[in-house]
C-alpha cells in the first residue's frame, strides 16, 4: 500500500513551525523539542486550550519557563516560558488565518 504524503510548512518562527500533511489531513507542531500533530479539531481545541489558559499553572524555574500545562498523559508537562506560549498562539492564529483564507479563495474560484 503507497501512502501518499504532501507536507506544507504553513508557519515558521524561532523555536518551530507548523505545517500541513494532505495525505494524512494532519497539522504538525514542531515547538522547542516537541512534535504534536493534530487533526482540524483537535487543533482548535489546543489552540482554545492555550489561549484560555486551561489545565496551566505557575510553576517557578530557575532558567525562566514559569508555565506548566498538564497534559492527559501521566507524569507529561509542557513547560513553557511567557514568551513562549505568546510565539506558539501567534504560530496557531497565523495558521487559521492561512486556512480561511485559503478556504475562501477556494470557494470563490469554485464560483
Amino acid at each position: 500500500m503507497h501512502q501518499s504524503h504532501c507536507f506544507r510548512t504553513l508557519t515558521q518562527q524561532e523555536n518551530g513551525y507548523i505545517g500541513y500533511c494532505e495525505g494524512c489531513q494532519t497539522y504538525n507542531l514542531a515547538f522547542n523539542n516537541i512534535l504534536l500533530i493534530f487533526n482540524a479539531e483537535d487543533f482548535q481545541y489546543f489552540l482554545e486550550m492555550l489561549q484560555e489558559r486551561c489545565n496551566m499553572s505557575y510553576f517557578s524555574t530557575s532558567h525562566g519557563k514559569e508555565i506548566i500545562m498538564r497534559s492527559p498523559v501521566l507524569n507529561l508537562n509542557i513547560l513553557l516560558a511567557e514568551s513562549e506560549l505568546e510565539e506558539l498562539i501567534n504560530m496557531m492564529q497565523e495558521v487559521n488565518l492561512i486556512v480561511e483564507a485559503h478556504k475562501i479563495l477556494y470557494t470563490s474560484s469554485l464560483n
